[in-house]
């Protein structure tokens, strides 16, 4: 399983709802009238200006909804934040990702991947989190123990226990669907957090994922979002630079070092590390 998202249903407005919601604070015209007199050069600028003072209160007005699809490790660490709102596939009612209810069939599925079956192995990398960084034998080693959580947790079933009950045997690896629901700043904060090269691979890669999904719809929005590094900076430089800027070098520090201690000379490397992960990710993985 590779974890993926998909952009479900947002506020289609949302770039300008942050803006005319920015100069709402500081005019005093009708929503109505200073809706109708931004231009998108104007738009831009007012979404500029909420980076460069940090006043980000009008981007909770813009609301996203997505899907991912990730390990239960990885669920584990979204619905830490808490300014969302999640709805997740059921394990207590659903197994049918792990049928057949043969505890032998996947106990021999587990022996073949042993043997080195590497299409045995894509059946299993279907419904746990396989990092395909890890080397093939790890890979088969981990595998094997999937199979056999599966099997041993047939068994459980076919013993009495019910899905709720048995579930306790299957490893946090499984893959799991969950619909999640956050508005724009919230969604900053998770991308400057997960998009860092400090988070854990799995979570890091649906961040970046994410960031791409998002900078489709609404580009003058999350162009300047990413690691917090780039976030800090921007609150404390008179230029606010994208994330692209940042990747190409060409984005000038005013800051001494990020939150995870990376001092300034150190960072553009940081990030681009990360970035390459998620690249190689994309063009191994996705359509």
């Amino acid at each position: 399983m590779i974890p993926s998202v998909k952009i479900i249903s947002y506020t289609s407005s949302g770039e300008r709802l942050v803006a005319i919601s920015s100069k709402r604070s500081l005019s005093s015209r009708d929503i109505e009238e200073i809706d109708e007199r931004m231009s998108d050069e104007e738009m831009e600028e007012w979404i500029r200006e909420t980076f460069r003072r940090g006043h980000l209160s009008p981007w909770e007005h813009s609301q996203y909804t997505f899907e991912v699809k990730c390990s239960r490790v990885c669920t584990h660490q979204l619905v830490r934040h808490r300014v969302a709102s999640y709805t997740q596939l059921s394990q207590r009612y659903n197994d049918k990702l792990l049928q057949p209810e043969d505890p032998v069939y996947w106990y021999e599925i587990s022996e073949k991947i042993l043997g080195g079956d590497i299409e045995t192995l894509s059946r299993i990398k279907e419904l746990f989190f396989i990092d395909p960084d890890w080397d093939d034998s790890n890979q088969r080693k981990i595998a094997s123990e999937y199979a056999r959580a599966v099997s041993n947790y047939w068994k459980l079933r076919r013993g009495g226990l019910s899905k709720e009950e048995a579930r306790y045997i299957l490893p946090q690896a499984i893959v799991s669907k969950i619909i999640v629901t956050m508005n724009a700043r919230e969604i900053l904060h998770f991308l400057g957090l997960r998009m860092c090269t400090h988070a854990q691979k799995e979570i890091r890669l649906v961040a970046w994922l994410l960031w791409r999904e998002l900078l489709k719809i609404h580009p003058r929005l999350f162009k300047y979002a990413g690691p917090y590094c780039l976030i800090d900076n921007n609150l404390h430089s008179n230029k606010i630079y994208s994330l692209e800027e940042l990747l190409k070098g060409s984005v000038e520090f005013g800051i001494e070092r990020c939150r995870e201690l990376v001092p300034r000379d150190g960072i553009i490397k940081c990030v681009r590390y990360s970035y390459e992960i998620f690249k190689n990710y994309i063009n191994k993985f996705s359509d």
